[in-house]
């Protein structure tokens, strides 16, 4: 399993890749790969594929978000805080006009292996 998370901040900060190893995968093998993925993102980019298929669901998620009135509330005061006043209303179209070119010159510059740290969960054995 893969996961991503970036904290809500003004400024840049941390983003967070996790990946889970099944039983039997070596955590030394999950990292290969793993890396040899990033590397791939950091030197081609994306594809339009995938850019379209982020942004699909980066719009559904926004969707369902906001299924509430306390949803819509945790929304715009989350937005306002990290990107200011009416940013809500405009992401979807902020969204719509991020180009392939965009997403590959910051992979190019914020997954360089300079600015990575990498370690391993392994959970003990029951006692």
């Amino acid at each position: 399993m893969v996961s991503g998370a970036l904290l809500p901040t003004r400024d840049p900060f941390l983003y967070t890749l996790s990946f889970t190893a099944a039983d039997g995968v070596a955590l030394r093998a999950l990292e290969d790969v793993a890396l040899e993925e990033i590397e791939r993102v950091r030197t081609e980019g994306v594809t339009p594929q995938e850019l379209a298929r982020a942004k699909r669901q980066l719009k559904a998620r926004l969707v369902f978000e906001n299924d509430s009135v306390t949803s819509v509330a945790h929304q715009l005061g989350y937005f306002e805080t990290i990107a200011g006043a009416g940013y809500l209303e405009q992401i979807g179209s902020r969204i719509a006009s991020v180009t392939l070119d965009q997403v590959g010159e910051v992979a190019r510059q914020r997954l360089v292996a300079q600015k990575r740290t990498v370690g391993w969960f392994r959970p003990m054995a029951p006692r």
